[in-house]
């Protein structure tokens, strides 16, 4: 079988072996954030007339849409998960580590983008751990998977490797893994906040200089290599806590949850 697809145990190297971990570390923590998501929605809203709708599958911008009661779409949502610091964010951005979240400032675009095209308010909700990062919750996981998967990558021939990929990991959680129940443990346990792409996009044209602080460096894709244009958040300051903006979109209605959301507080 291995043959079949051109690959042969001694393919891997040891650098194959270090991009699977980290593959399957991020999509574990991914997928961990999203159930917890789901759980934490679920319990928060049991007996409400909002459905949750799952769209993950289409491997887009946005993971869910939540629907009323009539089946008209009131939100799109994107879960975004970090687990690391910004540890020069005090000295960078004027906040400290533990309370930044950072995002690309395309990606704030792009919900805008969707947002005024459909008129459908676009919230992103986030959750961070501090150190649970791909690396360390991939080198956790069963050594057979992580090799299972570094010598799939090395297949020229075999379609759906993210398929694969992915189907590895549902597994994992179903089965219970150790590293897979941990990773959902630190995750459902941590703080949960809403930053809706209004939001973003007000506090990005206030705060430009100040938080988007590439703007401010000679140079900055030379020096910095890849890195994304990242505009900088408070935590506490600049976002709604999930769970205030589920109770007020269960005890008060969409329309106070959305303008709430948009002020990111209450």
């Amino acid at each position: 079988m291995l043959e079949t697809l051109g690959l042969s145990q001694s393919n891997i190297q040891p650098g194959d072996v270090r991009k699977a971990t980290l593959i399957l570390g991020q999509l574990l923590l991914g997928a961990s954030a999203e159930r917890a998501f789901e759980d934490r929605y679920r319990a928060e809203m049991v007996g409400r007339e909002f459905d949750l709708i799952d769209l993950r599958e289409s491997r887009s911008d946005t993971d869910y849409r939540l629907l009323n009661g009539n089946g008209r779409p009131i939100f799109r949502i994107n879960i975004k998960f970090f687990g690391s610091q910004f540890r020069r964010a005090q000295e960078l951005v004027g906040l400290v580590p533990e309370d930044t979240f950072a995002l690309a400032t395309y990606k704030i675009h792009s919900a805008l983008e969707k947002q005024h095209r459909e008129s459908l308010p676009y919230l992103f909700i986030i959750v961070g751990v501090a150190g649970l990062g791909a690396e360390v919750v991939g080198q956790s996981l069963p050594s057979e998977v992580v090799e299972a998967v570094a010598l799939l990558s090395k297949s020229q021939r075999l379609p759906g490797k993210r398929n694969i990929e992915d189907t590895l990991v549902r597994h994992l959680l179903a089965q219970q893994d150790p590293a897979a129940v941990s990773t959902y443990a630190s995750i459902a346990q941590a703080d949960w906040f809403v930053l809706s792409a209004r939001r973003a996009e007000a506090l990005l044209k206030e705060k430009l200089f100040e938080r988007a602080y590439a703007l401010r460096i000679r140079g900055f894709a030379r020096v910095f290599g890849g890195a994304e244009l990242d505009m900088h958040f408070s935590l506490s300051d600049d976002l709604m806590p999930l769970s205030e903006f589920l109770a007020i979109l269960r005890d008060e209605g969409v329309a106070k949850g959305i303008t709430m959301a948009e002020r990111g507080a209450v």
